[in-house]
């Protein structure tokens, strides 16, 4: 573990960090970080050790294994890994892989996905060594009910990797969508698998796409897309990042029938308090007024409050 604290404690900056200051903020000994970052550059990752200035992460851009494994500090998600350079879409692989007897925690990357897609079918804009593309595995018993929650809470342990590596503040657009200042950064697609004797998940696929250091976007998205890179001013490495969400989501995931998530997914809505266009049966305008327990949102339309369920609307601010 003491190597996985020192890569994260590096992940985190750009900068040199000496070996005293990293020995405080683990509370271990000098000897300690020379010795982790010796194991670190066993498994692959380079470390730059500069006399005087300390120690620093030397990253092409590339995605490793190796470098995405040193910054999980899970017990099962991320801890099974296929890392891919090219994929028609990471779920329908980890749907594959599910269906071959694949553990719960599964994790498949892709570089590139030739064929990425959101929610309602849409296409995912997937170009290669700019983006994470990611999908997990989750193969613990679930009813519908908490299947129709693992969007809004991948979203908040999302949102909360991408804080804890960059200087933003991330917003959910209900249901599935991530925004920085008011632009798409993050989409998520959960699917599921019913089972007929026991009626229930018998498991689900969250699929994750982040636009990290994207810096131009087809003519149709460049008003509501962006990147990280765009929006923060710089791109966290692909790897640290990845790592980050697997542990943001493992902990979210455990935590999950206390409900917490909703709590922060409240709290973190573009669309609570606002007036929005509703794409369902019609199309009409109302007020988002909240999100229930079961993850829905609640609008005030002329007629009275309306209950929104995922999978049925989109909606545009």
């Amino acid at each position: 573990m003491t190597k996985n604290a020192v890569y994260a404690a590096l992940a985190g900056t750009e900068d040199y960090v000496s070996g005293s200051a990293l020995a405080k903020a683990l509370g271990i000994s000098r000897n300690s970080i020379f010795k982790a970052v010796e194991q670190l550059r066993k498994t692959g990752i380079p470390v730059e050790a500069v006399k005087n200035r300390g120690y620093r992460l030397c990253t092409d851009g590339r995605l490793r294994e190796e470098a995405i494994t040193a910054g999980l500090m899970t017990e099962d998600i991320g801890r099974t890994l296929y890392l891919h350079p090219l994929l028609p879409s990471t779920n329908d692989r980890v749907k594959s892989l599910a269906a071959e007897g694949a553990p719960h925690g599964l994790l498949v990357v892709a570089d590139h996905q030739s064929a990425g897609r959101g929610r309602r079918g849409r296409v995912f804009f997937s170009p290669p060594g700019s983006g994470v593309y990611m999908s997990v595995l989750l193969r613990t018993p679930m009813n519908a009910r908490k299947v129709g929650l693992l969007t809004s809470m991948a979203a908040v342990a999302v949102a909360e990797a991408i804080e804890s590596l960059l200087p933003v503040q991330v917003q959910i657009k209900w249901v599935n969508d991530l925004l920085i200042n008011g632009k798409k950064v993050c989409g998520i697609l959960t699917e599921g698998s019913l089972s007929a004797e026991t009626l229930q998940c018998a498991y689900a696929v969250v699929g994750i796409g982040i636009n990290v250091s994207t810096a131009a976007f087809p003519s149709d998205l460049q008003r509501v897309a962006s990147s990280l890179l765009l929006e923060a001013g710089r791109a966290p490495d692909r790897a640290v990042l990845i790592a980050a969400v697997c542990n943001r989501l493992e902990t979210r995931f455990a935590t999950m029938d206390s409900g917490d998530f909703l709590k922060e997914s409240r709290r973190r809505s573009a669309v609570i308090g606002k007036t929005v266009t509703v794409l369902s049966d019609g199309r009409y305008t109302a007020v988002a007024r909240g999100i229930d327990d079961d993850g829905h949102l609640v609008v005030e339309t002329a007629d009275g409050l309306k209950t929104l369920h995922a999978g049925e609307v989109s909606l545009r601010l």
